[in-house]
């Protein structure tokens, strides 16, 4: 796929669907692979290794909005609904295909579920057009089975933002991901596994000595605030399991 059928993708895939829930007033928001390629677009000249062509579109929404944001999708953008799909798992999830570039459309409902749960329903309307750098970058460290093209979402979002204490467009939320690894061992678990992978991952790509710099010192002050930070009551009794009891679910079981 040549990067402007990736840029098309962003544009009609992402930004179209967004923009038509504005405006009719339903709050609709990016993520997965294309919200990334929206967020870091201006860095892929420098470190093309980093760019990779999203294939499907991921968005979140209210669930309160399903309905409405169904009648856009359908009536307004023409795309097909998985009917089957959408009756079975319509509390969180609903899909749709877009013919006219080939692309499935993946909706998740006030929560992303995979390996694990992050809750977005306080989280939409505070970022634009995408989640918040923050919730972004957790949705990418909280998959188990993780593979390359989330590893170098990783690193590119870590070369891209700075640390901070807000999201804008180049920041990320340190404390966002302090709040939800300090509540979850589970994902604390697997965010902490995935620092390491995104780690060994740097010493197997070339990239500029002062891009490994930056990713890898950013790397270590996650790691760092995510273990110094006081943790709830159910962290700390999931804590006590341990890895006797698994702790994250299968794309099957999601």
């Amino acid at each position: 796929m040549s990067q402007g059928v990736t840029e098309e993708r962003v544009k009609r895939g992402g930004l179209l669907l967004v923009n038509a829930c504005d405006g009719n007033k339903v709050t609709c928001r990016l993520l997965g692979g294309v919200a990334v390629v929206y967020l870091v677009r201006d860095i892929y000249a420098e470190l093309p290794m980093l760019s990779r062509e999203p294939k499907d579109i991921d968005v979140a929404a209210h669930r309160k909005d399903s309905g409405k944001l169904t009648r856009i999708f359908e009536g307004g953008l023409g795309l097909k609904a998985d009917a089957r799909f959408n009756a079975l798992h319509g509390a969180e999830r609903l899909k749709f295909f877009d013919t006219q570039m080939n692309t499935r459309v993946d909706v998740f409902l006030d929560i992303f579920r995979e390996s694990h749960v992050i809750e977005l329903k306080d989280r939409l309307d505070k970022f634009s057009p995408t989640l918040p750098p923050s919730d972004l970058l957790m949705t990418k460290f909280q998959i188990w089975e993780i593979n390359e093209k989330d590893l170098k979402d990783i690193v590119a979002m870590l070369y891209k933002f700075e640390l901070g204490d807000k999201d804008d467009m180049n920041t990320i939320d340190l404390g966002r991901i302090i709040e939800l690894t300090s509540d979850d061992w589970g994902l604390y678990k697997t965010t902490t596994v995935n620092i390491e992978r995104t780690l060994n991952y740097l010493n197997t790509i070339e990239l500029p000595g002062k891009v490994k710099d930056k990713v890898v010192s950013n790397l270590n002050r996650i790691r760092e605030a995510m273990d110094k930070a006081p943790k709830s009551m159910k962290w700390r009794m999931r804590a006590a399991i341990g890895e006797r009891v698994r702790w994250y679910e299968t794309p099957e079981e999601a």
